[in-house]
């Protein structure tokens, strides 16, 4: 029933009281604020702990917490553990050892005990039966038989009444929905979401929304105001309360609706925490950028949480008004019952009794007990429901792939390794990404005296960095680092002329791109475009589908035909102090101090102080794909969600200077006098290797040049080869080069949803020396970082790996185990309806919220694990290494990672079970359950498989003749 809305700023109470009570509210605000998604805009994704806010709490509780305040799946489904148990992914001694923390009291006279009651509810466990299904159960399917109608119906007698239960409405929208049915975020939520997009657009927007460099609520008010808005149909007497609103801060009018809305202080937090959980993906953009404007990625805008409720509850004020004599009236509805029905009831039961069934209890006997043991017997089955099990499930889960890394990890490091050259032919640096654990294993079955080492992809350098094409610089760095320092790319001498005409001509052809694109908007030409040029996009439309890698080679041509490409050098020395700073306060370039600090700060902990290779590269990387707006969450994370081509480049070029390496001397770094540096860049998804400023390599490094030049494009065919093996579209027994062709093509093809699976199959970390996973097939689901503990006896190198690898190893690991245990709760669901706006994110269709997470096509082979780090030093030094640090120390105390230390002299390996150092329980890994097998090659592993695959050990890498030895693997690229 509507009524007329009494005056908006009826007791709204006077300004002085609301402001005096703003101040508590907006502490309220930003305290909720680590309920929301923390992700940013789609152009800078950076993987982090989608649970951050529960972080303080134990995995196990705060999953299950959060799962009950967010509706989500703490764990995989039960059905998805019992397959793994079926496949031998988890093994019954894994149940076992699950369970020996679990309680085992006596739960039935004669000897029924809680441990072996539970073992059973797991194996051969309780079938799912809901209120849904069970009458079908019972009449048609596993129910049916005498016996089990028998154990229900006692069941059924012996089931307590359970007191009636109800939840009370926790905000407006609850109240009137349960009073009069009908839902106000259905009327709201098309206006917030419209007004939130076109409060951030980026530009796609023909006009931009006025007044939004004043704040969203002053944006929103100026909207809602206008005559004829579409929001002034939908909720009458719109435009009165927007008058009201209009003088007054966000933080003052949220204040004043609540009070009219009748909610007291004691509940700001409840009614507020729902109300941004309505819309979770915009309230977390919202507070993000709140936190960091200048992450936009063009127009930095005020953003505010404060804001965005008050908007909200405007919106939800109005809309309550119209069917409320009395906005307080939403109290006034009942509370929603939860008591359970006969189907409920009857489903119980059922699982009663199938349990007593499973552990041999017949209904005779069940009748004979008394009703207090019979009740016992109940609450023991209701005290291990489907979230206590599935909790033992992942315990189990996760102690067989410990299991799987650590004991042929051990076996490995036990055998002989090879022989290693005096000196080897080049070193090569990768980011610890595992996506490119295939192609070090592949560069050195190659060749095998070219060694492959790994650091955070930034290579210690943070940046701010700026090429020749940018319009502003980026922050190539870890978020957790703001740089200090500013690097320009810029022409070489004797290039300007070639630079000016590349920038002429780029500005010429985005003036006629944004001609064309603003035309395209407008009635008259629009129409004309669409009639005259639209029959010409069907060519490159079809060659795009039919033949993207031809495609986008064309195009490349034409580029290189066109837009000249001058020889480019990095600006990045600063001789003093003069003249430091530039735009935004930054350094303008590194001393020759901080150049030592840096080169020395990667190559120490590595283990490089001398002897090193003629020829050592750094390769960054990063991913390129067509029509992916999760482009930017396959880039380098420790750049930032950037590419970390620019790092190598500047690594390289700092630690050839004859200055730095006199400091490196000082402090027993030794750059042997032949040794040069090459930066790189590698794309994980063509995998295409760029390596540059070639033109400086000495002359006499030319034939050093063209060997690892080659061993790199062999060696990324067949990682692209075995990277293949995963993707469904690519055929069987296909050579690596087509293996490179395939990915190529899926990285420019237009409708491709899985350009790369990303990170899917992390699942461990080592820390440790090359020798250590040398030769060792890791199946592409292990970060790698370089260090030797030997050279490290005060762990300062080792705090410093952790501190970065830890919370963005982890980060990287959390995000893909929640988005895969539950898509559509943390991940964003399918990419298939996912529509980009506003540059900022996607929504499904042309109006929602926006989805944050992880899509499907990212996450559905990944293996939901807790990663497994593997320190490569004592137990002790990692755990005290680990325990000085706050935030590490959460993630390990409260169980978001798993810990396993070796010791680098007789490689034996411990696992973390708990405790503070000086108390802690460590667990030596041993048994011979997980052997270690061998294979000649590594296609000679994969070859035929798609699924997951254990470790193996590769034992030949080239004949006596230098060819490989599988005529399958011969490529020519």
């Amino acid at each position: 029933m509507s009524h007329h809305p009494s005056p908006p700023d009826a007791e709204a109470g006077s300004p002085a009281t609301i402001h005096a009570d703003a101040h508590r509210l907006t502490e309220t605000i930003h305290h909720l604020s680590h309920f929301l998604p923390a992700q940013g805009p789609i152009g800078v994704f950076i993987h982090h702990n989608t649970l951050h806010a529960f972080q303080h709490k134990k995995f196990e509780e705060a999953v299950v917490e959060a799962a009950r305040m967010f509706g989500t799946e703490p764990y995989m489904r039960e059905e998805a553990f019992q397959a793994s148990f079926a496949a031998g992914r988890i093994r019954a001694e894994d149940i076992d050892v699950a369970l020996q923390s679990e309680p085992d009291d006596e739960i039935l006279s004669g000897g029924l005990r809680r441990r072996e009651l539970y073992r059973k509810m797991l194996v051969p466990g309780l079938r799912p039966v809901t209120a849904e299904t069970v009458t079908w159960e019972l009449e048609e399917g596993s129910l049916q038989g005498g016996e089990i109608r028998q154990l229900i119906d006692v069941c059924m007698r012996s089931m307590s009444s359970l007191p009636a239960a109800s939840v009370q409405p926790a905000r407006p929208r609850d109240g009137i929905l349960a009073d009069q049915g009908l839902d106000l975020d259905d009327i709201v939520h098309p206006l917030l979401i419209k007004l939130s997009s076109a409060f951030f657009d980026q530009g796609l927007a023909y006009w931009s929304m006025p007044a939004r460099e004043h704040g969203f609520f002053k944006a929103c008010l100026t909207v809602l105001d206008q005559p004829m808005y579409l929001g002034t149909i939908v909720l009458k007497d719109l435009s009165r309360f927007v008058q009201a609103a209009k003088g007054r801060s966000s933080a003052d009018y949220l204040l004043s609706t609540l009070q009219r809305f009748g909610v007291k202080e004691s509940e700001w937090e409840e009614v507020l925490r729902h109300e941004l959980l309505a819309l979770p993906g915009w309230a977390g953009l919202m507070f993000r950028l709140e936190e960091e404007p200048g992450l936009a990625p063009h127009d930095r805008l005020p953003a505010s949480l404060t804001d965005f409720l008050a908007v909200r509850m405007l919106l939800t004020l109005v809309a309550a008004s119209s069917v409320l004599r009395d906005p307080k009236d939403w109290r006034s509805a009942s509370p929603t019952a939860l008591e359970e029905g006969p189907a409920h009831k009857l489903a119980r039961a059922a699982q009663y009794a199938e349990a007593a069934h499973l552990v041999g209890i017949q209904a005779a006997r069940l009748t004979a007990l008394p009703v207090e043991q019979v009740r016992q017997f109940l609450q023991a089955v209701d005290r291990f429901p489907n979230w206590e099990r599935r909790r033992i499930w992942q315990w189990a889960y996760e102690r067989r792939h410990e299991r799987q890394i650590l004991l042929p990890m051990i076996e490995h490091v036990r055998r002989p390794g090879r022989e290693v050259p005096d000196r080897l032919a080049a070193q090569v640096f990768f980011c610890i990404d595992e996506r490119e654990e295939s192609i070090r294993r592949h560069l050195e079955e190659v060749d095998p005296e070219i060694e492959t080492l790994s650091a955070a992809g930034f290579f210690g350098v943070a940046m701010n960095y700026a090429g020749i094409d940018d319009a502003h610089g980026v922050a190539l760095c870890p978020v957790v680092v703001k740089p200090a320092h500013a690097v320009r790319e810029q022409p070489s001498a004797g290039h300007e002329d070639l630079y000016e005409k590349r920038k002429r001509l780029r500005r010429q052809w985005a003036m006629l791109v944004r001609n064309w694109w603003i035309s395209s908007r407008t009635f008259v030409r629009g129409w004309l475009g669409t009639t005259v040029l639209g029959l010409f996009s069907i060519v490159p439309l079809a060659a795009r589908v039919f033949s993207p890698r031809r495609y986008s080679r064309l195009i490349f041509w034409l580029n290189d035909s066109i837009l000249p490409e001058p020889r480019t050098e990095l600006a990045f020395t600063r001789a003093g102090e003069a003249n430091d700073a530039i735009v935004d306060g930054l350094l303008s370039g590194f001393t020759t101090q901080e150049k030592v600090d840096r080169v020395a700060g990667l190559l120490g902990p590595a283990g490089l102080r001398k002897g090193m290779a003629r020829l050592v590269v750094f390769l960054g990387h990063g991913s390129t794909s067509l029509n992916n707006p999760h482009e930017s969450a396959h880039d380098c994370g420790a750049c930032g969600g950037s590419r970390g081509g620019p790092n190598g480049r500047i690594f390289a070029a700092m630690a050839n200077r004859p200055e730095v390496r006199s400091g490196l001397r000082e402090r027993d770094i030794v750059i042997p006098d032949d040794t040069w540096f090459v930066g790189g860049y590698h794309d994980t998804c063509n995998d295409d290797v760029d390596l540059y400023d070639l033109e400086v390599v000495p002359e006499s490094h030319r034939g050093d040049l063209a060997r690892v030049r080659a061993s790199l494009d062999n060696a990324r065919a067949r990682s692209a080869h075995e990277r293949a093996r995963r993707f469904e579209a690519a055929a069987w027994g296909i050579s690596a080069e087509q293996g490179l062709h395939h990915v190529q093509g899926r990285a420019e093809h237009l409708a491709e949803p899985r350009p790369e699976y990303g990170h899917c199959t992390n699942a461990v970390c080592i820390v440790g020396r090359r020798s250590t996973t040398r030769g060792l097939f890791l199946d592409r689901r292990a970060f790698l970082n370089s260090y030797d503990a030997t050279q490290d006896p005060d762990n300062d190198s080792l705090a410093r790996i952790l501190g970065a690898v830890i919370p963005v190893c982890g980060g990287i690991s959390l995000e893909y185990y929640f988005s895969f245990v539950d898509n559509e709760g943390y991940g964003c669901g399918t990419k298939l309806p996912h529509n980009v706006t506003g540059l900022m994110g996607v929504m499904n269709g042309y109006e929602g919220d926006l989805r944050t997470g992880l899509p499907w096509q990212m996450v559905e082979i990944h293996e939901p694990v807790r990663i497994l780090f593997v320190v490569e030093t004592t137990p002790d030094r990692v755990l005290q290494t680990i325990h000085k640090s706050p935030l590490l120390w959460e993630f390990l105390d409260n169980r978001w990672i798993r810990l396993a230390a070796m010791d680098p002299i007789d490689g034996t390996v411990y696992a973390y079970r708990g405790g503070p150092p000086g108390e802690a329980i460590w667990e030596r890994i041993e048994g011979t359950d997980e052997p270690l097998p061998e294979a000649p090659t590594s296609v000679a592993w994969y070859e035929g498989h798609r699924e997951h695959l254990p470790l193996a050990r590769i034992t030949k890498a080239k004949s006596s003749n230098g060819k490989l030895t599988n005529t399958k693997e011969m490529v020519g690229v």
